[in-house]
């Protein structure tokens, strides 16, 4: 009875391990597609977000070119009043580039295609007082893509920025 009993432990334990290499084929098959179905959610994400940028910019627009009240453009209100003479006795010693102008000027810097995630750690770096949160630049910069002040390209599922003048430059050639 022993022997058999050691036989049926065979049988049994090899029973066992086709089971489990028959789980770790499914189970690893399953983490394949899950990644293949990560990477196109991720890609929708970021197609998402640059709509999303580019929706804030267009929305910005329409909220720059409405009054409150529907005062007409040009008629200063008394706040408004106010804050033009505090502006003036601030005078130009307090003004600061526009985020607009900094990002410029840091594309014009570079020579090659940057992402809005290393143009944000630059803009910290160099300007730790300005808001350099990557979406505030991500929509800083598809506003000047959006003036041709700097073009957009995509590799893979990255998206990279450079400035307007380094495209123009050599085709004058």
């Amino acid at each position: 009875m022993s022997g058999s009993a050691a036989t049926e432990f065979t049988s049994v334990q090899s029973q066992y391990e086709v089971q489990v290499a028959g789980d770790l084929e499914r189970n690893e098959a399953e983490q394949k597609r899950i990644r293949a179905e990560i990477d196109t959610l991720q890609g929708q994400l970021e197609a998402l977000e640059r709509d999303h940028a580019l929706l804030l910019g267009v929305q910005r627009v329409f909220a720059e070119g409405a009054r409150p009240g529907g005062a007409v453009r040009g008629v200063r209100t008394p706040a408004k009043r106010a804050s033009a003479k505090a502006s003036a006795k601030a005078g130009t010693a307090g003004k600061q580039p526009s985020l607009a102008q900094l990002l410029g000027t840091l594309l014009a810097a570079h020579g090659e295609p940057r992402s809005a995630a290393e143009i944000s750690a630059e803009l910290a770096a160099d300007h730790p007082r300005r808001n350099s949160n990557v979406n505030v630049v991500r929509n800083a910069l598809e506003l000047l893509v959006a003036k041709s002040q700097a073009h957009r390209s995509k590799q893979n599922n990255s998206v990279f920025y450079t400035h307007a003048g380094r495209d123009a430059a050599p085709a004058s050639d």
